[in-house]
């Protein structure tokens, strides 16, 4: 096979490939309720895998997936709450915009 063969190959399937999800950074963030009263630790590992901790009765451990800036809790204490929402990075901290069936919650790095 010639070079230009395999080159335009690859090229062809990195075209019609389906687009890689963008994941949120982790680390450890610090959630609060809408009303700034602490509602607990989300410690984010790559690939997805999150442990919650909070002083309330949720906590342990579970999966998110994302799609583009789009999160969701798919196993765990998140996703018994119907957690969805999304992510933003600016100035090198993030921060989530969640939804839950206890309302809203937002979680950041810490300053």
């Amino acid at each position: 096979m010639s070079k230009r063969f395999l080159i335009s190959s690859a090229l062809a399937m990195a075209l019609t490939s389906p687009a890689f999800a963008q994941f949120p950074p982790p680390g450890v963030y610090l959630c609060v309720d809408m009303q700034g009263a602490a509602f607990g630790t989300l410690s984010l590992a790559p690939a997805g895998d999150y442990d919650f901790r909070s002083s309330t009765a949720i906590g342990g451990t579970g999966q998110m997936a994302s799609s583009g800036n789009s999160v969701n809790a798919i196993s765990g204490p998140l996703a018994d709450i119907g957690l969805t929402g999304s992510f933003s990075t600016e100035g090198g901290r993030t921060s989530f915009m969640f939804s839950t069936n206890m309302g809203s919650v937002l979680c950041a790095t810490p300053a």
